[in-house]
């Protein structure tokens, strides 16, 4: 861009003037014009656009309207016609490129045509005038030689050197010479000179004399010669004048200025007579005046920031004076009228100039103390605020000396002093009185006001106080009598603050007129014990007329009582006055701590002096000791004595209040406890005999807890409890007192006679379990374990390693025994078993509080419980057609301690029973209690459930399975009803019979009620030509009681042969089950004695010589009759096991017990039978055999019944209608795949739906998915195949989202839609890789493709891709022909050729 330049007109031209067509070379003579860059150019435009509108904006204001606007337009136009020639500038630069080039050239040629001549000009000049008379010099040979030989040329000119290198510096010896010489100089100018004395702090060294004045200057000066004539040269001045409050630490004084009065200074030293007299008065002047300019820029700033008008300038003058003003009255607004104004002047002295500045007061101040004046009239500091500070301290101190001197006209032994740091003056109020106890009188240096300060006294108290005093200070003297009662009431509440108590100063009492409490001192406090809030305890406080500075202390005990409830009005009942001396008592208690024996030290002892004690603080002085202990001591007696009025209003007797040990405690001796309801009289006065001692103390630091101290001995029981050992026990009961109830009040006594039914309860219980104890059979004591008695609670440890714990106690809100279950030792943590039944221990507990009997159940239900336990509950998803409801597995519902019912899938119900000596019962919970001919609502009957149990019988009972298969399968069509009219009679006169010998072989015995019976002999022997079955063998009656039991169990009886029929099986069920309920379980079978020869084998439980059962017609109800099993038999029936029968590779991973496998098979055939009604595919076949269902297609035929060897499983067996093409292998690998993937576990009803369809698909399709189940089922006989297929018969969860997951997966109409799950065969171990592969084939056309179903985008979506390209390759490559099914081929052409790449997951 071309430079530009401002014309003379002030129009911007290119740089040399304006641009002409050509380039023209510059006037001869005319200098080079300097061109303006353009970013300055509208630099400039911009700031003087910037300064205008600055103008504007200053002037306009001042200005009319109109002349405002004229203003504004003349500006814009003017700016305008700038910025417009700028643009156009700016445009021309941008166009002046080539210009700008041209015209550089031509002012280069010109520039070098200039030089060319001017050389040749000078050339000629030179040599016609210079070189017409040079001549050579002649040959200097001397120089030459001179260099040749020695290198150097010495002849230079002497000129030379003297003007161009300097002269030697003189040495250092040589200076110190001349400084010392100059020295010497100096001192004899002084000594010879008039010499002031303020200038006597010098100092003489290196040749200079320097004058230092503190606080005004600093002066250096030397001559330049010895005479005497000559004047003193001024070197150096510096002022030292500072204002370190306001200077921000700079110089005052300009270097200029200092310059200035340097130079003013040094013209004085030469013209006057006195030079250095003249040099202080000059600059000392000079500084007195800076000082006193500094103290008034202090005093407006300190007007301004801080003081305001505390302090005001009355009048500055300067270089001569300031005056101020304080604690003007009128000013601050306090007083009006003529007040006394304090002035502060400072000033410099006119008729002696020589001194420094000068301070006057007015009035002026006392002579009371002579620091604080001499502090007051001194400004060397220099500081306007400290001179204020000096000054009112000093008044301050004067008005504080006048206040004590009233105190002192009052009180001759007046203790009061004055602190001069701070104007304090510090009264006390209350002998001896602490430091934080006394009245502070301070002084406002500001105000000159009195400000009194008191810790813990109300502001507005003080406000009054200050204004009283500052009006009038003599009365302050009244203020100190109140502020004295004030104090000692102040000292009384903070004695008792650490005590539970409330303080107030007055008291409402509806009978304060009438109650001598009304003529009381004026000056009292009420303190109310909150523990006890029917006490309080009044402090007066008395004047003592010799004192002023003394209290007389009365305390009294004061009772009230409410009226009309809890908020009416209280009524004083008693009045009582404490001994006057309560020092004595006090130290006499202190005294007491001593303990008997100890040597005290008599008033004769010689011993080492003591030392001298410290004056007691002011936190000691105010502490009430009279008052703490009186508090103190009712706070402790009172609840004793309240406890003890409850207990004779109850009429308990007892020893009072009793001290204890060193007399610091107290307790009350109960003689006698009240008997308890509930209780026998045997029991009561066994507990009597065993307490030897009850005590109730109080514990804790709020006296709030009681504690109930019971001693006992003979013990019923031994625990193995290490701290129950002893032949006595001492058992604890705390209390907490309630807050709304006073300490000791009846609540306590509720309590505690509660916990004493509750001890006797739990007593009654234990003691009729100890006498039991001696009769327990051996098993039971080897079962169980008393772990813990501590007269409140019985723990009782049971289980074969001791790890389940029962713990009984009596809760007295409920009135009811409380079980609670836990786990010890090793099986902490762990579940107790029984929590299951927990409510029906707890009521049986309650309803017969007999431990022997709760144990017996523990026995008998612990292994039962145990694989209960292991039955899962988790609900389920899928079971069902609804596939989002879930539905639970197995649900635990007891019904009694020893009856346990299980709900399958909500469908089926088993009943089990818990008997003695290791067995339960079990019948289907179908089948009501008391009709076998109904069903409980909401469940169905098992089939075949009879048979299943019976398969985990002991072998030893073969003739009793054949038995109840005839039960199931009865021969002959005799009714239920002949058969238990015929047997009723009989079987209730054996029951009497039998109940009457045992009756009376007890008495002969001698029994005692035990509740654990003898065991009895073994049943009867039955007929020896006779094989009873278990329907023929002795049963049992509701009212008959076992005596092998604990339970009101109905006991075995013996029974005949049935003459005629020895297939019919006793009474029905409705007289069999006739009085079982959840709490008396009547079971039909004979438990098996444990020391026969019986049983021996009771472990064995699945029998392999067992003879298969008679296909007989079922009844109905058969599995309403109780089937006996072992416990190991219970175990191994509810045990997660795998599918019997089975080859371990076809059984499924889902293990789960044989109960639920057989109900589960039976749900699904359940679910076969609805199924193939609603399919038209398939049509059911009638069938004589029970339990069997029959079925066919179009070229099938399906016989559907359970696994006659184990019940455990549902077969298909299916058959061809014609000989067709169907081969046996194909059949069997078909029932084998309904066997282990269909009617398998879980039991899903739309597997089973599904496959169903399969069924009634047609026969060359059916083929193809049966050889893909061979796959499946026998991966191994494809070894080639890179991957492993499983028909999936429901949707899972990872497949394509086409439905819900669990939803049936087979779909046929023109079209079969099915879905594949594809398992990658890997050697390494590692996880392997699955996709889903839905699949349709159409069996118009033949082609077998991949499902289009919209994927979600992950890396299944390339595995999708693959797929389907290998298909369609093989439908290209292999069409289809008439009749053929390509679904099985397409299916292993992609097992064989399938290949994911890296990283691909479904």
């Amino acid at each position: 861009m071309a430079p530009v330049q401002i014309g003379s007109d002030g129009q911007l031209v290119p740089l040399g003037g304006p641009v002409v067509s050509g380039p023209q070379p510059p006037p001869p003579g005319a200098p080079a014009t300097q061109g303006v860059r353009l970013s300055l150019l509208i630099e400039f435009l911009l700031q003087r656009t910037y300064h205008e509108i600055t103008l504007l904006a200053e002037l306009l204001p001042r200005k009319t309207d109109m002349e405002r606007k004229i203003e504004i337009v003349q500006f814009a136009s003017r700016t305008r016609q700038l910025f417009v020639r700028l643009l156009g500038l700016v445009k021309w630069a941008s166009n002046a490129g080539k210009v700008e080039k041209c015209a550089m050239i031509s002012s280069f040629l010109d520039q070098q045509t200039i030089l060319f001549v001017d050389t040749a000009d000078r050339l000629a000049s030179l040599a016609r005038d210079a070189l017409v008379h040079a001549r050579l010099p002649s040959f200097a040979i001397p120089f030459a030689i001179d260099v040749l030989t020695t290198g150097s040329y010495p002849r230079l000119p002497t000129c030379i050197r003297d003007k161009i290198i300097p002269p030697d510096p003189i040495t250092k010896v040589e200076k110190q010479t001349t400084l010392g010489q100059l020295n010497q100089i100096l001192r004899h100018r002084l000594v010879t000179t008039d010499l002031p004395p303020q200038l006597a702090n010098l100092t003489v060294a290196n040749g200079r004399v320097k004058f230092r004045v503190e606080g005004e200057f600093e002066a250096t000066l030397t001559v330049m010669g010895d005479d005497p004539d000559i004047p003193w040269r001024l070197l150096k001045l510096e002022i030292l004048v500072e204002d370190k409050e306001t200077g921000d630490g700079r110089t005052l004084v300009h270097s200029l200025q200092v310059n200035f009065i340097h130079e003013l200074v040094q013209a004085r030293l030469c013209a006057d007579d006195k030079p250095l007299q003249d040099m202080y008065n000059c600059l000392h002047s000079f500084c007195l005046s800076l000082q006193l300019e500094v103290l008034h820029s202090q005093t407006l700033m300190l007007i301004r920031e801080r003081w305001g008008d505390l302090v005001q300038e009355e009048r500055y003058v300067p270089a001569k004076y300031l005056t101020l003003t304080v604690w003007n009255q009128q000013v601050l607004g306090r007083k009006t009228g003529t007040a006394s104004v304090h002035k502060v002047t400072v000033k410099i002295d006119e008729l002696d100039g020589s001194k420094p500045l000068q301070i006057s007061h007015e009035p002026p101040l006392p002579a009371c103390d002579s620091k604080l004046m001499e502090r007051a009239m001194k400004i060397d500091h220099l500081s306007v605020e400290k001179l204020l500070i000096d000054s009112v301290h000093a008044r301050s101190n004067q008005k504080l000396q006048e206040l004590k001197a009233i105190l002192k006209t009052n009180n001759p032994s007046d203790s009061s002093f004055i602190e001069t740091a701070l104007p304090t003056l510090v009264i006390p109020i209350l002998e001896p009185c602490g430091r934080s106890e006394c009245l502070h009188i301070f002084v406002d240096l500001h105000s000159g006001m009195f400000q009194p300060m008191l810790y813990g006294l109300d502001q507005s108290m003080l406000d009054d106080i200050e204004k009283t005093v500052n009006d009038d200070m003599k009365r302050i003297l009244s203020w100190l009598q109140q502020l004295k009662f004030w104090l000692g009431e102040q000292r009384s509440r903070q004695s008792v603050k650490h005590l539970p108590t409330v303080c107030s100063d007055v008291l409402h009492l509806s009978n304060s007129a009438s109650h001598p409490v009304g003529t009381l001192s004026k000056h009292k406090l009420f303190i109310k014990l909150t523990r006890l809030p029917q006490y309080y305890i009044v402090v007066e406080m008395l004047e003592v007329p010799s004192s002023p500075t003394a209290l007389q202390y009365k305390y009294s005990f004061l009772s009230v009582s409410q009226l009309e409830g809890d908020d009416g009005p209280i009524c004083a009942q008693l009045l009582q006055h404490f001994k006057p001396n309560l020092e004595h008592l006090v130290q006499d208690t202190s005294g007491r701590g001593a303990r008997p024996g100890t040597k005290r030290k008599g008033s004769g002892d010689h011993g080492e002096p003591e030392p001298k004690k410290p004056k007691r603080s002011g936190e000691m002085c105010a502490f009430n000791k009279e008052l703490a202990h009186l508090v103190a001591m009712c706070d402790t007696n009172m609840p004793f004595i309240g406890l003890r009025t409850e207990l004779s209003n109850m009429e308990i007797a007892n020893q009072g209040v009793q001290v204890e040990g060193d007399g610091s405690s107290h307790a009350i001796r109960l003689l006698n406890i009240p008997p308890c309801k509930g209780v026998g009289e045997e029991t009561r006065r066994a507990l009597e005999r065993s307490l030897l001692d009850c005590t109730f103390r109080l514990q804790g630091r709020n006296n709030r807890t009681w504690v109930a101290e019971l001693m006992l001995a003979n013990c019923p029981l031994n625990s193995t409890h290490s701290k129950e050992q002893a032949s006595t026990r001492h058992v604890y009961l705390t209390y907490e007192n309630p807050l709304s109830e006073p300490v000791g009040g009846r609540k306590v006594v509720e309590m505690f006679l509660n916990d004493w039914n509750a001890i006797s309860q739990l007593y009654q219980c234990v003691l009729n379990y100890s006498r039991a104890l001696p009769e327990m059979p051996s098993y039971l004591s080897l079962f169980s374990e008393v772990r813990l008695y501590n007269y409140r609670k019985l723990v009782l440890c049971y289980g074969t390693t001791k790890g389940s714990s029962v713990t009984i106690q009596w809760n007295s809100n409920t009135q009811r025994f409380h079980l609670a279950l836990g786990t010890v030792g090793p099986n902490s943590g762990c579940s107790n078993c029984h929590n299951i039944i927990l409510h029906q221990l707890q009521e049986m507990f309650n309803k017969s509080p007999n431990v022997m009997q709760l144990l017996q159940v523990l026995s008998d239900t612990q292994a039962p419980l145990n694989a209960i336990n292991k039955l899962p509950t988790v609900p389920m998803l899928g079971l069902t057609q609804r596939t989002n409801t879930a539905y639970q597995c197995f649900s635990i519902l007891p019904q009694s301690p020893t009856h346990i019912r299980l709900a399958f899938r909500s469908m089926y119900c088993i009943d089990i029973y818990c008997r003695s000596r290791g067995v339960v019962a079990i019948r289907d919970g179908a089948y009501s209690l008391f009709d076998n001919t109904k069903i409980v609502e909401g469940f169905y009957p098992a089939p075949g459930l009879k048979t299943f149990l019976n398969m985990f019988v002991d072998s030893n009972q073969d003739a009793r399975r054949r038995s109840v298969n005839e039960d199931d399968n009865p021969p002959s069509p005799v009714g239920g009803d002949m058969m238990d009219s015929g047997l009723m009679s009989q079987l209730q006169a054996q029951q009497q019979q039998q109940l009457q010998q045992q009756q009376q072989s007890q008495v002969m015995r001698g029994g005692t009620g035990g509740v654990y019976q003898p065991l009895t002999s073994p049943p009867p022997n039955y007929h020896a030509n006779v094989t009873p079955s278990p329907s023929m063998m002795p049963t049992q009656s509701p009212g008959a009681l076992d005596p092998s039991s604990p339970y009101a169990m109905v006991s075995p009886s013996h029974r005949g042969p049935w003459p005629g029929s020895p297939q019919v099986s006793g009474p029905s069920p409705g007289a069999r089950i006739h009085g079982m309920s959840p709490g008396n379980p009547s079971l039909h079978s004979p438990i098996p004695d444990p020391h026969s020869p019986r049983a021996g084998n009771s472990s064995q439980v699945m029998p392999t010589s067992m003879p298969p059962p008679r296909k007989l017609p079922q009844r109905p109800w058969a599995a309403s009759i109780p089937t006996i099993l072992t416990h190991n038999a219970l175990h191994v029936l509810l045990l997660p096991s795998p599918t019997p029968c089975l080859v371990p590779g076809l059984a499924g991973s889902y293990l789960c017990s044989p109960l639920e496998r057989f109900l589960g098979s039976v749900i699904m055939r359940r679910h076969l039978q609805r199924i193939i009604q609603q399919e038209a595919n398939l049509s059911i076949v009638n069938s004589n055999e029970p339990g069997v269902i029959m079925f066919k297609t179009d070229v099938l035929k399906c016989r559907v019944a359970l696994n006659p060897k184990n019940y455990q499983t549902l077969q298909l067996k299916v058959t061809p209608e014609n000989t067709g093409p169907w081969s046996q292998e194909e059949l069997q690998v078909l029932e084998k795949f309904f066997e282990t993937r269909v009617a398998g576990p879980p039991f899903k009803y739309n597997t089973l739906n599904a496959f169903t369809k399969l069924l009634g698909a047609p026969t060359n399709i059916l083929r193809d998915c049966v050889r893909i189940m061979k796959l499946e089922l026998f991966p191994d006989q494809a070894a080639q195949l890179k991957w492993n297929v499983q028909f999936c018969l429901t949707i899972p969860p990872s497949a394509p989202p086409i439905a819900p997951p669990g939803t049936i997966a087979v779909v046929l109409k023109s079209k079969m839609l099915f879905f594949l799950q594809l398992t990658q065969r890997i050697p390494v171990p590692q996880e392997p890789v699955s996709i889903i592969v839905p699949i349709v084939y159409d069996m118009a056309t033949g082609l077998t493709q991949q499902a289009d179903i919209p994927r979600q985008h992950s890396s299944s979506g390339a595995a999708a891709l693959m797929v389907s390209n290998i298909l369609k390759r093989f439908n290209e490559l292999h069409p289809a022909r008439q009749g053929e099914c390509t679904i099985f081929a397409s299916v292993h052409e992609l097992m064989a050729n399938l290949s994911l790449p890296p990283g691909t997951r479904q």
